[in-house]
């Protein structure tokens, strides 16, 4: 039975036009999301490590090797179950770090540009045998089925047709597919999709397979049962074939094969963008597996037992050709062809980003200046895909016919388990190198190139087989020496050489990055940068202005920062995660040139302490992973946060070069400025009076401060500090503690104040009594001297005695009523007062004294302005506010009064301006206070303004001090007083 070759053609072009159509679908998301989402799909796709060796040579495996074969499925199912310990680290390792292949994670984690260099190359010349094992099979089941007529005459074999073809085929399948446009994006789900797809019809191909083998051939399954007792060698052949030395080294290789692999490493940690669907791959994997693996024995004995013709290989082929069923056929080679197209598609896709960063950009980086390097990295990785299809097709060519599919297959795998060592020592074994692991792979791939590869291409017999069968086994399992040697001299070269040389701190930093006991600890390291948009001008200088904006967008919209952020710690963040973001499109080696040449630290470390808030930041991300002992740890840890949060006092503590490492909610309270706001930068983020502040108590040598006034927004605040230094494990810290102790020091201040009012009080009383007699005496001689003459100047001269007389009277008893916190006289009347003659008045009195220095007063107050209140009271008002502006004012200088009345209440607004040397800032929140004066001793008592303030507001009015005048050139000072309208006449009227 034979199929034109066209129709083949036809099945095969077909088949991949319909996994195009799906992955587009899945792209485009017009798959249901609970379709495309699902783990089980994840599982599925998975299912690309079963190659097109699981439908064809898995047979001839179990004929040459017996109950070995299921090595094949058991190997990874046991990766599956060290999830913990294995697989679930990696993925976290290679998400946290945007790390693509196996060559970016070595180079990572050995900060090595020659590592990831070897490893690409190895990994190449490992996966060149894969590769030619499906471009066999699908070559090998064309020739079976096809017939060649005249198709191209006689130039070209069936065979060759169809493996160009396929070559031809998947290569603008993959490219299309696989590399049409750079994404950032965790997974390519089009491509999950459609190798789920592939997965379910290799299962399905293979279950069909086995019940025609089973129930076609054999009639059933007790009849298959009744065959193997009359050919009991079937089964005794499956328990002696191999020895058990070689079936567990064959059990190691296949689980190396899952971490190890190009296309198993993408499938399992670069396409995966949840952790919990490792979860579910670690049983449902293994049972897929299971189901792929119970048709080989029933394929195998239905083959033995129809004496099929072909190579035992192909029985999955050979069974449905010789039951003559088309249908059958057709799933037996879309079998075939889903499995191949399937690895190739993936291990090209993985290798040609391995090349791409560890080949190419090493050797030639295109100026970002000149170049759109998306697009040029795009073309340079579907140029690679095409390279790396071609070399397989060359290799395939070159390849003897005599080898098996298996003898290939465990070629391949022996080649890819030399990075085993370093996967383990990634995990478990910080003090690993760089030196001690390219030499061990370099070991390890010399010996298995030379017993291998080289002799396999050359069809001859390896030097091993000959000089070095330890095993004793037959020629055809020499590859068990040669892989068994291989990978103990890579461990041990690896093993010595690290234990023996010096491990840099750069590697170190990475291995803590990568260990299952730590998390990565990176120094506080500063950048030269102001602000987070400086880097992205330095980075246009490399990769050119479009893709330098894409980065550090797409940096900033991850981080939830904005691009004026600067922040030390928030420009460490940008900066680290600038890089990650580029190892996913150029590698970690190319990224980390790259952010070292544009965005470099300074030399000098900030302090010699490690950055807390970046730990900090771990530590909650890594919280449900920590188990026993961590988690106490970590959970005492929280108490101890939380306790440091919720202290009733400040808190803050700064790194040696002045940056915010912590700042609690009481400091938060006190400062009005949110921790997470501030944490992170320099002190002089902090407003002014702040920043000036704690930078001053931070560079004292004192250890404690007392009672520090510090003028905020918020009005004036009280403080006590107090500073230790922190040098716990090495950190060179300042602990600052900030104790408001405002509201205490303003109980102090009106107690002070009381007291001085109690003070006031006795004065005044002694006063009272020492001047009113002597007062009493003067007003009667000046009455008397009324009625002794008519001179108009005496009486004059007697009436004004009289009325200053009852100024000092007026003025003796305003002092008794202020001692008493404000009690008005009960003899006084509110009454409507003409503010304009008030101010008249005052000025007359004022102008009265000559040894005062000349200076110009203005009266321009409206004559409508009246005022509820005492008319003595008010003119000693003036008095004092009009003396002191005088005090103030330069020689010849002018002072201003003017009122008016207020048009949006009931209030008459009078202000007294002058243009003096003005106050000070920090004197006028003290200008009203008793005994407080500017004046030199002798020229002032101190209670002028405090007598003001009490009169004022006795009778209802509000005073206050603008110094300087903005509108004056900023000099100057203006007093600002409101006192309640009155009508012209107003009753007096007795105080309540």
């Amino acid at each position: 039975m034979t199929f034109d070759i066209n129709a083949l053609f036809l099945i095969g072009v077909g088949y991949l036009l319909l996994l195009f159509g799906i992955a587009y679908a899945a792209e485009r998301q017009l798959l249901p999301e609970w379709l495309s989402r699902n783990p089980l799909v994840y599982v599925l796709s998975l299912g690309v490590y079963a190659s097109s060796f699981a439908i064809y040579g898995a047979v001839g495996f179990a004929q040459h090797y017996g109950y070995a074969f299921l090595n094949y499925y058991i190997g990874i199912s046991a990766a599956m179950v060290l999830l913990p310990v294995l697989l679930a680290p990696l993925h976290r390792i290679c998400k946290t770090y945007r790390l693509n292949s196996l060559a970016d994670l070595l180079s990572f984690r050995f900060r090595s540009q020659l590592a990831g260099s070897l490893v690409t190359m190895f990994m190449a010349a490992s996966v060149l045998p894969l590769l030619a094992i499906q471009i066999r099979t699908v070559a090998d089941s064309t020739e079976l089925l096809g017939n060649q007529g005249d198709l191209f005459l006689d130039l070209f074999s069936v065979r060759e047709v169809g493996a160009f073809t396929f070559c031809v085929l998947i290569t603008i399948f993959t490219i299309l597919f696989g590399s049409r446009s750079l994404t950032h994006k965790d997974s390519h789900q089009g491509l999950v999709v459609s190798m789920a797809f592939e997965s379910l019809v290799k299962l399905l191909a293979m279950l069909m397979l086995g019940a025609a083998a089973v129930w076609s051939i054999f009639g059933g399954l007790s009849e298959m049962q009744d065959w193997l007792i009359n050919h009991p060698s079937a089964l005794t052949d499956l328990n002696t074939k191999t020895q058990a030395n070689a079936q567990r080294l064959i059990l190691v290789m296949f689980f190396a094969a899952a971490v190890c692999m190009p296309h198993l490493f993408h499938m399992l940690f670069t396409e995966n963008s949840r952790s919990g669907n490792l979860t579910t791959a670690s049983w449902a994997l293994p049972l897929f597996l299971l189901l792929m693996s119970l048709p080989i024995l029933p394929i195998l004995w239905a083959g033995q037992a129809a004496g099929l013709s072909v190579p035992t290989d192909y029985f999955t082929l050979g069974i449905p050709l010789h039951l003559e069923n088309p249908q059958l056929v057709i799933a037996a080679y879309l079998g075939g062809v889903s499995a191949g197209s399937g690895v190739i598609i993936v291990a090209t896709l993985a290798l040609a980003s391995m090349s791409l960063n560890h080949l190419v950009l090493p050797v030639y980086r295109p100026p970002g200046q000149e170049v759109d390097i998306y697009r040029w990295l795009l073309w340079t990785r579907q140029l690679l895909i095409a390279a790396i299809i071609l070399v397989a097709y060359l290799f395939y060519n070159l390849l003897p016919s005599q080898e098996s599919l298996t003898e290939l297959l465990m070629i391949s795998l022996s080649g890819g388990s030399q990075f085993l060592p370093a996967i383990v020592a990634i995990l478990y074994w910080p003090s690993a190198n760089r030196t001690g692991f390219i030499s061990g792979l370099c070991v390890g791939f010399g010996i298995w190139a030379v017993g291998l590869l080289l002799p396999m291409l050359a069809g001859v017999e390896g030097v091993f087989t000959r000089y070095f069968n330890v095993f004793e086994l037959p020629p055809e399992q020499h590859w068990i020496t040669v892989a068994t040697l291989s990978l103990v001299c890579n461990a041990l070269v690896f093993l010595l050489v690290s234990s023996f040389t010096e491990t840099p701190a750069e590697e170190r930093s990475a291995a803590e990055a990568c260990t299952l006991d730590d998390l990565n600890r990176p120094s506080r390291q500063s950048l030269n940068l102001h602000d987070a948009r400086q880097m992205k001008l330095r980075l246009q200088q490399i990769l050119g202005e479009s893709a330098a904006n894409q980065e550090f967008d797409r940096a900033l919209e991850e981080l939830n920062l904005r691009e004026s952020e600067t922040r030390p710690y928030a420009l460490r963040r940008i900066r680290d995660r600038i890089e990650v973001n580029l190892s996913a499109l150029i590698g970690p080696s190319s990224a980390r040139r790259v952010i070292d040449r544009t965005l470099p630290y300074t030399e000098n470390l900030m302090g010699e302490s490690e950055d807390i808030n970046y730990i900090e930041e771990r530590l909650e991300q890594y919280q449900s992973h920590l188990t026993g002992l961590a988690a106490d740890l970590d959970s005492l840890r929280r108490y101890h946060r939380e306790t440091l949060e919720n202290l009733p006092i400040g808190v803050c503590a700064l790194g040696q070069d002045q940056e915010i490492l912590l700042w609690n909610m009481s400091m938060s309270e006190i400062t009005h400025v949110r921790g997470g706001d501030i944490t992170g930068s320099h002190l002089s983020g902090l407003p002014h009076s702040w920043a000036t502040l704690l930078k001053a108590f931070f560079v004292s040598e004192d250890l404690h401060w007392s009672k520090r006034s510090l003028e905020t927004d918020a009005g004036m605040r009280w403080l006590n500090l107090h500073k230790t230094e922190s040098g716990i494990m090495g950190r060179d810290e300042k602990i600052v503690v900030v104790e408001d102790v405002t509201e205490n020091q303003l109980l102090e201040n009106e107690l002070a104040h009381q007291e001085r009012l109690a003070s006031i009080g006795r004065l005044a009383a002694g006063v009272a009594h020492e001047i009113g007699n002597p007062v009493t005496g003067i007003a009667s001689l000046a009455q008397n001297l009324r009625y002794d003459t008519d001179n108009p100047e005496s009486l004059e001269t007697a009436s004004q005695i009289i009325k200053q007389t009852q100024r000092i009277t007026s003025i003796v008893r305003s002092l008794v009523n202020f001692a008493h916190t404000g009690r008005e006289d009960p003899t006084q009347a509110i009454e409507a007062v003409n503010i304009r003659h008030s101010v008249s008045e005052a000025m007359q009195l004022l102008q009265l004294d000559s040894a005062a220095h000349q200076i110009h007063y203005n009266n321009d107050c409206a004559d409508e302005v009246w005022v509820m209140g005492d008319a003595q009271r008010l003119l000693q008002v003036f008095v004092n506010l009009l003396s002191n502006a005088r005090d103030a004012s330069p020689l010849d200088g002018m002072i201003t009064v003017t009122a008016a009345e207020s048009t949006d209440s009931q209030m008459a607004h009078i202000t007294i301006a002058d243009r003096g040397h003005g106050i000070d800032d920090a004197l006028k929140e003290r200008i009203f206070e008793p005994f407080f004066t500017t004046k030199e001793p002798g020229k002032g008592t101190g209670l002028g303004l405090a007598l003001v303030y009490s009169i004022i507001r006795d009778l209802g009015g509000e005073i206050t001090i603008e110094s300087p005048v903005a509108d004056q050139g900023n000099i100057g000072t203006r007093i600002h007083i409101h006192m309640p309208l009155a009508t012209p006449g107003s009753p007096a009227s007795q105080p309540s």
